[in-house]
């Protein structure tokens, strides 16, 4: 019995909190333990300077400085009353003693948790309702979660002397010698919304089972991106948590794809496990991640700020090793991560458990021959050490196959953490190495119909059909006599390294010290093929294949021209941050800096062109049985070292046991030292950077750039009460360029312009009983962001035109949940954006070859939406759980959509759903079975991207063939998974 009850408590690991492990554990017997952890706590050293405070926010400010946690209705203590305490580095147990006291308060420790109660003197002014002399009885019952298990460690309050007991591991409390009258049960746990039952008790014992629900939203959940640890519901920014039961639950296809969780973004991932898109905010851009920053355990993986390439999400990877995620959106984003005005997203992993505890998935991709292997163990060595080990391998042939395995490879994730005996901190050791492949699927074609849907072009569809060419490999001999072997099926590429260690202390005066390091080292190496433009075959040219035999082609057929991307990117990064933390009176002060060491040297970076077949699995045609296989076009480098030094600074002010002021700054200066190619001279020896790139590079210039930017965030907290707040917060922000920007042939320091973030929001957050519910209403604008439109010109290939805009944007952001029954939970997700540029033009001057084709010509897009962000974009997921059966069920709105600024191709809007079937066999073995884009939905996510803004859309032939870019189609998944 005792071994199924330890079992139990690892079943729970994920949805309770560490003390509630340690209480279940010495609820088993281990009370000499229990003695010397109380005696531990309560030795602890603290200083208080508080003048007219409330009690409870005397404790609040204890709580901050000690290990444990202090358990009380603030009620029955009466935690409004007023006192003053001046203590300076007093043991615990004496400035206990010397503040209770006097107000008739008493407490007892059980493990980490301090139990504050009423003295017997003042019990009786408690009882609701007593009758004199009537015989006292005994309240005891169980907590149990919605599935019927009982849950250890749950605190559970009675109105009654401040009686308050914790939950053994069967889930069991009780209350003795309770007269007869109405009482208040109030029962909370991390991981569950708080409940408060009226009871009475008459005429005998009473026993009484209690259920807790799901805390779907997590608002008692302790965050810790961004600031000091803090419970969600106490936090004045917008927060979203995805746990790793969510991540298994909603079973995303990519990184990228769990995104689509966390309101006020925007995701595009139909590039597969490709690059993918995400705005955030309506902030402009053409994709990729400029806005948003990604960290793992705190750390960046990747300068903020790049579109395609390098894309941070082939530097992270979603696993089993995930243990929760958290997204910030808006708010002290800014203040967390340098450039980064519009989220973090924070990928914590595990860390190891007092217990042994790990998970093995296998999944099988029905429809595309996809082959999963997961794996995450952790436990502990001995008392002092804990680890944690996990990663996948899979091999995929592609949900659009494109004839040779799409994605294959994997990662592998460990970490260690030796905990300090004098439970003052710990080091931890990490490392990660990734080598994966994967296919980057890119635009296709399909003819114009007006409506905006990927249409059929005879038996070719876009949909479930690859443009992918099945010649993949070609070779280059390059001006310096090197032959360069290529082969697009090897798609991108990633090989990294990385590791690090997190140092964590706290000194006997109060100071945390929390030190974060990683070394960092990514080769990625992309071939892809780009497809440029469609034209109609002649019906008189003889083509040929590669192997030399004659094309069979006829007159109605099309041939897609395509632009070959090779690229060889390497970084090595080094990232550290020093954080300093400490309590002062109602103060909780941070004070950080931070080094992230950001060294890039890619290429040769060859662009080709080459003609192919426009069908599936096409082949690439050559002109005769001996002509050239690929047309080499340009040559690129990007070779720098960015440096990013960062300090800032953090307050977290208890101004009362309700209202709570954050305030926050940071300073970021960018060094960024590079070479930057020119591709000729002038007549007077000086180099000529206006030339175009070309095959060669007639040499470098050295440049060195710095700047220095600031943000700064306030921000306000009403606790209304445990269950319900209030915040407001107002931010000022920045984006700044990138080496790529410093880097571009022609760089023209005209072209950089500060690029200030002005972003303010208020919110609400609730969570009582079945109901939770966040949300927020949140204003952004930005100003001189550069833009970039790419035309497509006959002669000259994709030309850029370079130019600033600035954009604001109102929005409603909200996360809802409700539990209908006992089985069935429904939860909403979505946002709703008024996304506008305020001052966007556009001249052709700044390019010849454009000037060619639309002459001298200034277009102004002022008062346009922000391309490509729908107006309304929401999430309705039902959770259905019957006995060994779950079943869950999503379907998404996303609204329309304009391709471009000149808002003059509008994609329409469509709805996508999802879901799976899962079955339990035993509490440790389960199946799962669940298929992506339910209904098959045949949606454009892009049109014509290139050049539609200068473009009469009523004057376009029906049938002309357009680029574009379409949802995945519908796929199949299972899933068989052992936990213990």
């Amino acid at each position: 019995m005792k071994e199924a009850f330890n079992f139990q408590v690892i079943l729970r690991a994920m949805r309770i909190s560490l003390y509630q492990v340690v209480v279940a554990i010495w609820a088993l017997g281990n009370a000499n333990a229990a003695e010397s952890n109380a005696q531990t706590l309560l030795s602890k050293k603290i200083s208080v300077n508080l003048n007219n405070k409330e009690v409870e926010n005397v404790l609040q400010n204890i709580e901050k400085q000690i290990s444990g946690k202090f358990v009380f209705s603030t009620k029955i203590i009466r935690g409004d009353r007023k006192i003053n305490v001046r203590v300076k580095d007093q043991p615990l147990y004496k400035v206990l003693d010397e503040t209770l006291k006097p107000l008739d308060l008493t407490y007892r420790v059980t493990e980490n948790l301090i139990i504050i109660s009423r003295t017997s003197k003042d019990g009786a002014q408690s009882l609701p309702v007593v009758k004199s002399k009537a015989p006292n009885f005994t309240v005891s019952g169980k907590i149990k979660d919605s599935k019927g298990e009982t849950l250890g460690g749950v605190t559970v309050l009675l109105n009654y002397k401040s009686n308050g007991v914790v939950t053994d591991i069967n889930g069991a409390f009780s209350f003795v010698d309770i007269p007869e009258g109405s009482y208040t049960l109030t029962i909370s746990s991390i991981g569950f919304t708080s409940v408060k039952k009226e009871i009475q008790v008459i005429g005998g014992d009473l026993q009484i089972d209690v259920e807790m629900k799901d805390d779907i939203l997590q608002l008692q959940e302790i965050i810790v991106t961004g600031g000091n640890p803090k419970k969600k519901i106490e936090s004045s920014v917008a927060i979203t948590t995805i746990n790793n039961k969510d991540i298994q639950t909603r079973a995303p296809l990519n990184s990228t794809d769990l995104l689509k969780a966390i309101p006020g973004l925007t995701v595009e991932s139909t590039g597969g496990d490709g690059p993918g898109n995400v705005w955030v905010r309506g902030f402009p851009q053409q994709g990729g991640y400029i806005f948003l920053g990604i960290m793992e355990d705190g750390l960046p993986v990747l300068p903020t700020g790049y579109n395609s390439l390098p894309s941070v999400d082939q530097y992270y990877k979603t696993d089993l090793t995930i243990k929760n995620i958290e997204a910030v959106r808006g708010g002290n984003a800014s203040i967390v991560m340098a450039n980064t005005p519009g989220a973090v997203i924070n990928n914590l992993s595990y860390t190891g458990a007092e217990k042994t505890y790990g998970k093995f998935k296998a999944t099988t991709g029905l429809s595309q021959g996809l082959y999963r292997l997961d794996g995450n163990v952790g436990g502990k060595v001995n008392s002092n050490i804990r680890y944690n080990i996990g990663g996948f391998y899979r091999t995929d042939k592609g949900i659009v196959p494109p004839g040779y395995t799409a994605n294959q490879g994997g990662q592998l994730k460990g970490n260690m953490t030796y905990n300090f005996k004098n439970q003052k901190g710990f080091v931890r050791v990490y490392g990660k190495y990734l080598n994966d492949k994967v296919q980057w699927m890119l635009t296709s074609f399909y003819p114009y119909d007006g409506t905006g849907k990927p249409t059929k072009f005879g038996s070719f569809d876009m949909v479930n059909q690859s443009l992918a060419t099945i010649d993949t490999k070609f070779s280059y001999k390059s001006a310096d006599g090197v032959t360069r072997n290529y082969d697009m099926s090897d798609g991108i590429h990633t090989k990294q390294g990385a590791g690090g260690f997190q140092f964590n202390y706290t000194t006997d005066q109060g100071w945390e010290i929390n030190n974060n390091f990683r070394y960092q080292h990514t080769n990625m190496n992309v071939t892809a093929g780009i497809p440029a433009s469609n034209v109609a075959y002649n019906g008189t040219t003889q083509y040929y294949y590669l192997d030399g035999t004659a094309a069979s082609l006829k007159s109605g057929d099309r041939l897609v021209n395509v632009t070959g991307v090779t690229q060889q990117l390497e970084d090595v990064q080094i990232v550290n941050y020093l954080d300093l933390k400490k309590t002062f009176g109602n103060h909780s002060l941070l004070f950080g800096a931070g080094i992230h060491q950001y060294n890039r040297n890619d290429g040769p970076n060859y662009n080709f062109s080459y003609l192919q077949e426009f069908k599936e699995k096409p082949r690439r045609l050559i002109t005769s049985p001996t002509a050239a296989q690929i047309t080499p076009l340009t040559l690129s480098t990007v070779i720098g070292d960015s440096r990013t030094l960062s300090a800032y600074a953090s307050d977290e002010i208890t101004l009362n046991a309700k209202w709570r002021l954050d305030l926050g700054a940071r300073i970021d200066n960018q060094n960024v030292d590079g070479k930057r190619p020119f591709y000729a001279y002038k007549a007077d020896g000086t180099p000529d950077y206006t030339k175009a790139s070309t095959l060669v590079i007639a040499d470098y210039t050295n440049y060195s750039e710095n700047v220095t930017n600031w943000s700064a965030t306030a921000g306000l907290n009403y606790k209304i009460n445990n269950e319900s707040a209030l915040f407001a917060r107002a931010t000022r922000a920045y984006n700044a360029p990138n080496i790529a920007d410093y880097n571009a042939t022609a760089y023209d320091p005209a072209k950089i312009k500060k690029r200030p973030v002005y972003l303010g929001e208020i919110g609400f957050k609730y969570a009582k009983n079945d109901f939770s519910l966040f949300a927020s209403a949140s204003y952004s604008a930005i100003k001189n962001v550069s833009l970039s439109i790419t035309v497509p010109t006959i002669s000259s290939g994709n030309q850029s035109l370079l130019a600033f805009g600035s954009t604001r944007t109102y929005s409603a952001e909200f996360e809802a949940s409700y539990k209908v029954t006992k089985s069935l939970n429904l939860r909403l997700t979505g946002t709703v954006q008024d996304s506008k540029y305020t001052d966007y033009s556009a001249s052709t001057n700044t390019n010849s070859a454009i000037v060619a084709i639309l002459g001298d010509t200034t277009y102004s897009f002022t008062g346009k939406r922000t391309e490509r962000v729908p107006v309304l974009n929401t999430e309705l997921s039902a959770t259905y759980d019957y006995k060994k059966f779950n079943i869950y069920l999503a379907g998404s709105y996303i609204g329309s959509r304009f391709t471009a600024p000149s808002d003059s191709y509008k994609l329409p809007a469509y709805a996508l759903m999802k879901g799976g079937a899962g079955y339990s066999f035993t509490k440790n073995l389960n199946a799962r079975f669940w298929v992506d884009n339910l209904l098959n939905a045949r949606v454009l996510t892009e049109g014509d991207v290139r050049g539609d803004q200068f473009r009469d859309f009523s004057a376009v032939e029906i049938g002309t063939m357009m680029p574009g870019r379409a949802l995945l189609p519908r796929s199949l998944w299972l899933s068989l998974a052992f936990e213990f």
